[in-house]
């Protein structure tokens, strides 16, 4: 199971009241990212909860495929910032933090440690097959990056 179907909206009921209308629990679930892409009804949100979900919709959503938002973009630029804030260093429970904050959407923390190592994982078999084929520049970039997944 991908990290993003372990994404939940932050005061999911709260939300779906205010916008009227019944969204699933899951942040990257069809009938969200149909409410989130076509926009319906966001104009009955709070100021901030609007502010937030128009970053997600405009950070996640924003691409040219032509099933846009079915393509996979928003899953794939989802798991982009969750590695970047690994990059700056954030552990899961900070990163859970940043997410909600930025966008109103949690995770459980055990389940991005699970994304993270599963991440580290897939890298060392990487570095393996490099080492293998003697790709030396390759091996060394796909260890660096395992190293800063990893700290």
């Amino acid at each position: 199971m991908a990290i993003t179907d372990k994404i939940y909206v932050k005061n999911h009921r709260q939300l779906s009241s205010q916008l009227e209308t019944n969204i699933p629990k899951g942040a990257f679930k069809g009938a969200t990212l149909d409410v989130l892409f076509q926009g319906a009804g966001l104009e009955k949100l709070d100021d901030a909860t609007r502010e937030r979900v128009l970053d997600f919709a405009s950070d996640f959503l924003d691409c040219a495929c032509d099933n846009n938002p079915y393509c996979g973009c928003p899953e794939r630029k989802f798991i982009r910032y969750l590695l970047d804030l690994r990059a700056q260093g954030l552990g899961p429970d900070a990163i859970v933090d940043v997410m909600s904050d930025d966008y109103m959407v949690y995770a459980y923390s055990g389940d991005v440690l699970s994304f993270l190592d599963s991440g580290v994982r897939t890298l060392e078999a990487a570095e393996g097959l490099a080492a293998v084929e003697g790709a030396d520049e390759t091996r060394e970039r796909i260890r660096q990056t395992k190293r800063d997944l990893a700290r």
